[in-house]
Formats: structure tokens, C-alpha cells, sequence
């Protein structure tokens, strides 16, 4: 169902996906969670719906959860607080969080980022915390250099990353595929990027990290895991797809696409209910 909402004098749109019915709003507090999308650059909503291959909508099977995906304005998220852009992104996401706040209630709400999506879900961590359960960022890795430059409230979040060693938009080994090919300073890497959010978290012990079972239709993809864990701090946790691209894992996509492979060694969808509690059990009963 889309819906719109005015966020500083702007309309913004959003898909809210639940069970039964695309078309009719879910009744008021029936809901656990919600989980929230964000596109890439040059995508909407919907496309990005398209382009995970519906996986997140088996979310909104279990009756429990409202999958939403939001539409930037120009197909772009303003991540860096760009003087360049007017849009209010944080104010969007922060006015959503609350939208479901008010209709169900304090229920947590999961903010998931590919690209351009997953930059913004950085900007978020540090911003709006407090309206946010957790986050995961997919293709995306923290600025470089003197790029943080918004505001921090420094309040730990469990956080997930996914990221692919042949991501060629956003290399595994830093940020802007241009890094390479003008020698500029390259940002911090996928590893980096979880090490700086396991820090944040107060997170000292070091990472354990474990192969995960290899499918044989991966192909010449495989995946480890390094999970970031302390007694009485938010958890963070590391996909590394050896072989990956610029995708958004699923069963449903093919093996080889002009974004690189991906895999079938995860989902980015059972990645997600594996880290958060919140969103089990799933896939629902048939």
C-alpha cells in the first residue's frame, strides 16, 4: 500500500507491505516490528523491492512484521548532510519511526540500507538512535576521512553488514570504485567500517568468525561470518560474500549479474531474522 506523509513541507512516499493484503492497512497495535528499506542510488522503493527479489516481503507473511520501502527524493539519499541537497532524509526516516510508534507503538523498528540506502543507515546510527532497534548496511562502508561530519549521539545499536569482496561500486576495501582509478584517498573498509561500529558499541573482545556452509549453486562465491560479541553490548556482525558484488543477496536472484555474483550461501532476508531476535520465527508456518 503506498502512503505519503509531509516531512518539512515536503511529501514523501513509502510502500508499507503487510500480511493479507497490499491494499489494506494493517489494524493498529497488531504489529511487533517493522522494517524499514532503504533503495540505492538511482532506485526507488518499489525497485528495490524488485531488485531483492521480493525476499524482505516474506517478512510481512508472518503477520507480525510491516516491511516499508521508502522512496528518495530524486532516487537518492542526502547521507553526508550535503549543503547540495535540501532534503531532510533523517527527518523522513525520523517522521516514519514515528508514524508506526503512533499506530502500534513502541515496537522496534529496523532500518536495512543497500548503497546509497546503506550510507544513510550510517547517518542514521549516529542521528536517531533512539528511534532505531538495530540497522544493517549492505554495499556501503563508513565515509572517508573527516566524511562524519553530522551529529552523534553516541548511543550503541546492533548492527549487521553485508558486503561483497567484488563489489566494484563499493569496494570490500574501501569506499568509491573512483578511489582506484584517480589514486584518491580511499575510505575504510567493510572490515573497518564493522571494527568502527563494534568499538562504538564498547565492544573489546575480539571477532570469532566461522565459514558458513557452502551451497554447491553458489558457484565460486562463498560467505564467513565475524560476529563482534560482549556481555551487555549491542552485537555486530560481518557477511563477507568472497566473490560477491554489488548485490543484494536472495534466493531468488541469478547467480551472475551485471552488479557482479552473489550467493546462495545467505539471504540477506535469514541473515536478518538470524541477528534480530525480534523478527523469529521465520520463514512462517505453511
Amino acid at each position: 500500500m503506498r502512503q505519503e506523509i509531509l516531512v518539512g513541507g515536503q511529501t514523501r512516499s513509502f510502500i508499507v507491505l503487510t500480511a493479507g493484503s497490499e491494499t489494506e492497512p494493517t489494524a493498529p497495535h497488531s504489529l511487533e516490528a517493522v522494517v524499514i528499506v532503504l533503495h540505492g542510488s538511482s532506485q526507488t522503493g518499489l525497485s528495490m523491492r524488485a531488485f531483492s527479489g521480493n525476499s524482505f516481503d516474506k517478512l510481512a507473511e508472518t503477520g507480525r512484521v510491516a516491511v516499508v520501502y521508502p522512496d528518495g527524493l530524486k532516487k537518492l539519499w542526502n547521507h553526508k548532510k550535503s549543503a547540495h541537497m535540501a532534503t531532510d532524509d533523517v527527518a523522513f526516516l525520523a517522521a516514519l519511526a514515528d508514524h508506526f510508534h503512533r499506530l502500534h507503538g513502541p515496537i522496534p523498528v529496523i532500518v536495512v540500507g543497500f548503497s546509497n540506502g546503506g550510507q544513510l543507515v550510517i547517518r542514521l546510527i549516529h542521528e536517531i538512535p533512539g528511534k532505531l532497534h538495530g540497522a544493517a548496511i549492505i554495499g556501503a562502508t563508513l565515509p572517508r576521512p573527516g566524511g562524519l561530519v553530522f551529529s552523534d549521539k553516541h548511543q550503541p545499536l546492533p548492527v549487521m553488514l553485508v558486503h561483497g569482496t567484488h563489489d566494484v561500486v563499493v569496494p570490500y576495501g574501501g569506499e568509491g570504485w573512483f578511489a582506484n582509478l584517480f589514486g584518491k584517498v580511499r575510505g575504510p573498509s567493510a572490515l573497518q567500517t564493522a571494527q568502527y561500529f563494534a568499538r562504538r558499541n564498547l565492544i573489546s573482545a575480539p571477532p570469532v568468525t566461522v565459514a558458513l556452509p557452502h551451497r554447491r549453486e553458489s558457484g565460486r562465491t562463498s560467505v564467513t561470518l565475524s560476529r563482534f560479541e560482549q556481555d551487555g553490548h549491542p552485537p555486530v556482525a560481518l557477511y563477507t560474500v568472497a566473490g560477491g558484488g554489488h548485490v543484494v543477496p536472495h534466493r531468488r536472484r541469478k547467480t551472475i549479474s551485471i552488479a557482479g555474483r552473489t550467493t546462495q550461501d545467505i539471504s540477506a532476508v535469514e541473515a536478518l531474522t538470524e541477528f534480530f531476535p525480534v523478527l523469529q520465527p521465520w520463514p512462517p508456518a505453511r
